[in-house]
């Protein structure tokens, strides 16, 4: 039985994602005992055009196979087979989740996944759906400005990828990440956590010059594709979870940085 992680009492932890909710982040932060400081990165948008992704819909149950590489993905998908009075997805059509927290939402407004691997990235999708994807076809919903580890994973795989865009993520106004700065400049942040690579273009776009003073926190990563956006931004990475999910997040930074003494 592996050993419950240690308190954060006294810490004070910024949760940079949506501004929509609570989520599961911030509800295992607060259990730990930290004080969360939400800062609204991102926000999202629909696409440029829907016509691609409304074609896949109308024909979907054309598909063998419908990839989700977010909740965000399976919010949109869900929402706009709704606003065109389309049946649901087919029970004949395989569903699969890019991780733990999007397979738990799929199941939540839909059914249960039929294939989540371990590891929470596109990459390990992709390599999972390998072996039965050759020669069929698969619906890709994603942001405008996905990565394409997941569609060329996939492609390299042999299946037919419709890789089809149904949201976009705009960064906040800089306003509402500026206080972050100041409150790193007033010593009131411990750490600084990051669940998705956009959220880090957005934060650090915003912050401009005064990204640096990121350095002066924890900053913690959700998973390798997050910390990678990190590094690309000159910024050091002091946690990353081996599970790629939010509670596992505030666990490994309470491993981390522990209780304010």
């Amino acid at each position: 039985m592996s050993q419950a992680p240690p308190r954060l009492d006294g810490r004070r932890v910024a949760v940079t994602r949506g501004s929509s909710g609570e989520d599961p982040l911030t509800l295992r932060l607060r259990e730990l005992g930290a004080k969360v400081v939400h800062v609204p990165s991102i926000a999202v948008g629909p696409p440029e055009s829907w016509d691609e992704f409304d074609a896949a819909l109308h024909d979907l149950e054309q598909y063998d196979w419908i990839a989700f590489a977010s909740a965000t993905a399976v919010d949109a998908t869900l929402s706009r087979i709704v606003v065109l009075g389309l049946p649901p997805p087919p029970v004949g059509t395989r569903l699969a989740a890019v991780g733990k927290a999007t397979a738990q939402h799929l199941h939540d407004r839909l059914r249960e996944p039929d294939l989540v691997p371990e590891q929470a990235t596109g990459a390990a999708l992709a390599e999972a759906m390998a072996p039965f994807v050759r020669g069929r076809r698969v619906l890709l919903p994603r942001a405008a400005e996905g990565r394409r580890e997941l569609a060329d994973g996939l492609a390299a795989a042999g299946a037919d990828v419709v890789a089809a865009t149904c949201y976009r993520t705009v960064p906040a106004p800089a306003y509402a990440v500026a206080r972050l700065a100041d409150a790193i400049l007033d010593g009131r942040i411990d750490a600084v956590t990051f669940a998705s690579p956009s959220a880090v273009k957005s934060v650090v776009a915003a912050l401009g010059p005064r990204a640096a003073l990121l350095e002066h926190c924890v900053l913690a990563a959700i998973g390798p594709t997050t910390a990678a956006a990190l590094l690309e931004c000159g910024l050091r990475v002091a946690v990353t979870p081996e599970i790629s999910t939010a509670p596992a997040l505030a666990d490994a930074l309470a491993r981390h940085l522990g209780p304010k003494t």
